[in-house]
């Protein structure tokens, strides 16, 4: 392990401590699901959970799930239910065991804190009947929901995360490029599909991940297919994403054109969501609200004409402006309207209007943006307009 990583994770670590020390618990447990929900623990462990399944059934409690047992004045505990985890795990005490509540048990009382305050982070997606176990396992804690605690800490990126989250991002303009040049008439949408996610395999992204949606198709802001059999056609307007993970660090980038040559109403549409993207970007600075930054897109897409074709706040498609991204991919904050989080220097962001249900098409533009002091910088600097 580099002293840098070490650093990293021990400052990660010590941070998440103080803010639980700072809202009044003595300790933390914190939560991780199979296989989205596994954030909080590879920000502060570089443990992922594996193997998601039924949650409690005979002696298997927990299955799916790991947890830190995290007291504010000592090292952590990582607690796992399936004993194929990391070889570089960022912490030392380790346990396997197939009933989860009861060894995050054991470990709360080595750490002398099953009597105190506790904060749990991952409330939202501890199953229920796990949570009675706990309480079961532990009758005199006081349990209070923490979920922002890591979820904040997370939001603001470190100089070690930017790194890596810059190196996704040229990697996905890099493949954006080739894909540029490959697409054409007469290929499929899994042919696109194939494309992207080999490009992105072999510039060491793991768990690529695509959408290629054309003609009608595109229509949809996502389709719960991503790509299928289609022919692209000549007038087709297509829209594809291109996901994965860099060194766990998620890469979110989407582009959009028309084959062949565009009719003037493709030619407003795609224009008009270059438009959306550019001011909404431009209006990027800290201490703006999320929710302020979706405002900006859909005053232009009203004034060009788009009334129900951008997201739910004007009666369109439920889609929204961007969302944060980090280890996962859609993290908060969410910009759109009822999101008032402030946004912070150091946040990353994915700026993705798009308009859809035309009548000619849909399409969405997508790049990932880094809030700063002065205002933003746009990680990706691969060419937007490809019509």
């Amino acid at each position: 392990m580099s002293s840098e990583i070490k650093t990293e994770y021990e400052n990660r670590i010590r941070k998440t401590q103080y803010e639980a020390m700072r809202r009044g618990f003595s300790g933390l447990i914190i939560f991780g699901l199979a296989p989205r929900r596994i954030g909080d623990l590879m920000y502060l462990t570089g443990h992922q959970p594996l193997l998601p399944g039924h949650p409690r059934r005979f002696n298997f409690k927990g299955r799916g799930y790991s947890a830190i047992v995290l007291p504010c004045d000592e090292e952590a505990s990582l607690l796992t239910t399936t004993p194929f985890y990391e070889d570089d795990l960022y912490i030392n005490d380790v346990k396997y065991g197939d009933d989860l509540p009861y060894e995050i048990a054991v470990a709360t009382k080595k750490h002398k804190i099953e009597s105190k305050d506790i904060g749990i982070v991952g409330m939202d997606i501890l199953a229920v009947s796990l949570y009675e176990d706990l309480k079961k396992e532990l009758p005199f804690a006081r349990f209070t929901a923490a979920d922002d605690i890591v979820m904040n800490l997370r939001s603001k990126k470190s100089s070690f995360e930017l790194k890596l989250i810059r190196t996704g991002a040229s990697i996905a303009d890099e493949v954006s490029d080739n894909l540029r040049e490959f697409l054409r008439k007469g290929i499929s949408e899994k042919q696109v599909y194939t494309f992207i996610t080999e490009q992105l395999s072999k510039r060491g992204v793991s768990n690529a991940f695509a959408t290629c949606q054309s003609g009608w198709r595109s229509e949809t802001a996502y389709n719960l297919n991503p790509a299928s059999d289609k022919i692209i056609v000549n007038g087709d307007m297509i829209h594809m994403e291109i996901n994965g993970k860099y060194e766990g660090y998620m890469i979110d980038v989407c582009r959009s054109t028309v084959i062949g040559k565009a009719s003037p109403n493709q030619v407003l549409i795609l224009d008009t969501v270059l438009e959306m993207f550019n001011e909404s970007i431009q209006g990027i600075k800290p201490r703006i609200t999320a929710e302020s930054l979706e405002k900006i897109s859909g005053e232009i897409a009203l004034k060009r004409g788009f009334i129900s074709n951008h997201t739910r706040t004007y009666n369109g498609p439920a889609t929204y402006l961007g969302h944060a991204i980090g280890l996962g991919v859609d993290e908060p904050p969410v910009l759109a309207r009822g999101d008032k989080t402030p946004l912070e220097t150091g946040m990353v962001l994915t700026i993705e209007p798009g308009l859809y249900a035309t009548g000619h098409g849909g399409c969405r533009i997508e790049d990932e943006i880094l809030v700063t002091e002065t205002g933003y910088e746009n990680l990706n600097n691969s060419e937007k307009k490809w019509w």
